[in-house]
């Protein structure tokens, strides 16, 4: 499941140390429901892309191991409060310990020798893998076998493991949000009630928010399209006048985690 927020999302935030912050809850949340992907949307006229670039890079930040984040990210003014971003406590965010065979985890490619790409993998430990691959690009390999350096291991680089490994993050115009998913579900105060029916996901799912400014039926209608999918109120009878992107992105995904995860039987109305 993907999540979507736009790009706006941090207009109400007073200082920057609050805009971390907000960061930082839609990162926990993305986290503790596996979304795979954060997609910020982009609509309207007026962008502050400067925005735009600062939230997903304080996202990939959040996402990226820790120690892997001084070989991935360079010295960038933008990242002085990334101190306040909460930690994930993802499988991939453990503290390296000593590999064995079997063992996947996350690497930077620091250097190519002529015959292996060395790829630092934590705890100054590498792995070679026999191909080329860009300085400074993350890796996620799979250790094979102990070599004759007793801090260098033998790995092949392999996709995405079972357990949940982060997720990423992408830049796309509102337009474009629904192209490639089987479901789209949009969320909002003027959707219909999910008392009347909860949806279980089905096949690549996303879920859109709005945002301060705007929700997404007034985005909709800002870019004049017609929303297609489901538009729900996940939070019916809500007892504040808004509610919070970070604060929905819980609310919501933790019923769309039920659904999926623990009901089980007919369809819901939602899907019908």
């Amino acid at each position: 499941m993907d999540i979507a927020i736009p790009h706006d999302v941090l207009a109400e935030a007073p200082d920057d140390e609050s805009k971390v912050r907000k960061l930082g809850y839609i990162a926990r949340g993305a986290a503790v429901f596996r979304a795979e992907t954060i997609v910020i949307y982009t609509y309207g006229e007026g962008v502050d892309w400067e925005e735009v670039e600062l939230m997903k890079l304080l996202l990939e930040y959040a996402s990226t191991p820790p120690h892997l984040r001084r070989r991935l990210f360079k010295l960038d003014r933008r990242l002085k409060l990334a101190g306040l971003l909460p930690p994930l406590r993802i499988p991939s965010h453990m503290p390296p310990r000593e590999p064995s065979a079997g063992d996947i985890v996350d690497g930077v490619v620091e250097r190519w020798d002529g015959y292996y790409s060395l790829v630092y993998i934590g705890g100054g430990k590498y792995a070679k893998i026999p191909k080329p691959y860009p300085i400074g690009s993350r890796l996620l390999v799979r250790i094979e076998a102990e070599t004759s350096r007793p801090d260098t291991y033998r790995a092949v680089v392999v996709k995405r493991p079972p357990d949940y490994w982060g997720y990423r993050v992408e830049v796309k115009p509102f337009k474009q949000l629904a192209e490639g998913y089987d479901t789209a579900i949009y969320t909002g105060r003027e959707g219909r009630s999910v008392c009347e029916g909860l949806p279980r996901p089905v096949g690549r799912t996303l879920v859109v928010f709005g945002g301060p400014r705007a929700g997404v039926d007034e985005i909709a209608r800002i870019e004049g399209i017609e929303l297609k999918g489901l538009f729900l109120n996940f939070i019916p009878r809500q007892g504040t006048e808004t509610v919070r992107t970070e604060e929905a992105i819980f609310a919501v995904l933790a019923l769309l985690n039920y659904a999926n995860i623990c009901s089980v039987g007919k369809p819901t109305k939602a899907e019908k």
